[in-house]
């Protein structure tokens, strides 16, 4: 019998955005773990990688990772394939309340430099919107980190860089189909 972990939404994160600082060593050990392979047949299959199933459970604790089962009772598991080749639970579908950003507008009077000194970009806004409906959409209840990183874009170059790590995450929990759809909608507007 041989644990099975899956990366987690930090997990993912990491891979795509690189935020926790995960040193590339690390990093290794993570790309391997596929959510339905053990961690006796992990280790097998990549020797390089010392120590394998100590590292993996330091990733468990840090986070990064989640124990989905083991090798015994897989066949038992209630589970849904996706396109990462990981196994995930089926989760009842979950309306997640997503804070849109309310509607800005510039005071009549106050002059087009001013607006500017402020960063406020009307355009910038509705990118950001939509995109956040839409991320809702796709991740449902894993959405809210990547709205926040939505959320703290405050250029069109950094809502840009975000898009293409939210294309990696859609690719890993939903599919290549929608991460392309997703992104070819917003590469022509930004």
């Amino acid at each position: 019998m041989s644990i099975i972990y899956r990366k987690s939404l930090k997990g993912i994160d990491e891979m795509a955005f690189k935020t926790h600082g995960l040193p590339m060593r690390l990093m290794s050990y993570m790309m391997v773990v596929d959510g339905e392979t053990g961690v006796d047949q992990l280790a097998a299959n990549h020797p390089q990688l010392p120590s394998l199933a100590a590292v993996l459970q330091g990733l468990v604790e840090q986070g990064f990772l989640e124990v989905t089962g083991n090798t015994a009772n897989v066949v038992q598991m209630n589970t849904a394939r996706v396109s990462n080749g990981a196994n995930m639970p089926p989760a009842a579908p979950v309306q997640m309340p997503v804070q849109m950003p309310a509607p800005m507008q510039a005071p009549v009077q106050a002059p087009m430099q001013s607006m500017q000194q402020t960063g406020y970009s009307p355009e910038l806004e509705i990118l950001k919107g939509n995109m956040v409906k839409d991320v809702s959409g796709i991740l449902g209840a894993d959405a809210a980190p990547v709205i926040q990183k939505i959320q703290n874009c405050r250029t069109k170059d950094d809502l840009f860089a975000s898009m293409m790590g939210i294309k990696k995450i859609i690719t890993i929990y939903a599919n290549a189909g929608l991460a392309e759809k997703f992104a070819a909608r917003y590469q022509s507007l930004i």
